[in-house]
């Protein structure tokens, strides 16, 4: 039990040094998007560290007097709070549209009793990519080990040096 403590521990310290240590603070105006009900973000203080910011979650969408949103209320580990657009940054995890309760999927797939083609492991191609997209060629390599080697020799009649 005190192991999974310490691992829950440590690995919420991790993800608050490497994950919110990467996040953009400032965004664009240009790309600023709305806040939406179930999004997950991060509360601004000026008073503390970015990697200190409590994460919350949007309750509720609170509009202004002209109708934009301006305050959201925000559920976090210890209650809610109330807090304006401008102080909270979101996470790169989106909130989902619709319930996926109420929604059932249909499969467009048809079932298949045979498979088509067989295809082993070394059928396969796997095309591999460097970290930068470049597409990586497997080089061509002298294999001698499957060549066929032939060799020449000559007869004793023809080392005379009459040919006919």
């Amino acid at each position: 039990m005190k192991f999974r403590i310490k691992l829950l521990s440590n690995l919420r310290q991790r993800f608050r040094k490497e994950y919110l240590g990467e996040l953009i603070q400032k965004q664009n105006d240009n790309r600023v998007r709305e806040p939406r009900v179930g999004e997950m973000v991060l509360i601004g203080d000026d008073n503390k560290k970015r990697l200190s910011w409590p994460i919350a979650k949007i309750i509720e969408l609170i509009p202004g007097r002209d109708g934009e949103i301006r305050t959201v209320r925000l559920k976090t580990q210890h209650g809610t709070v109330i807090r304006p657009v401008q102080r909270i940054f979101p996470l790169e995890v989106q909130a989902i549209a619709n319930n996926a309760k109420g929604l059932k999927e249909e499969s467009n797939s048809v079932q298949c009793t045979k498979p088509e083609n067989d295809l082993n492991t070394n059928d396969v191609i796997v095309k591999k990519y460097t970290s930068s997209g470049r597409l990586i060629k497997e080089p061509k390599r002298l294999d001698l080990l499957n060549y066929k080697c032939y060799s020449l020799r000559l007869s004793p009649s023809l080392k005379g040096g009459s040919m006919l």
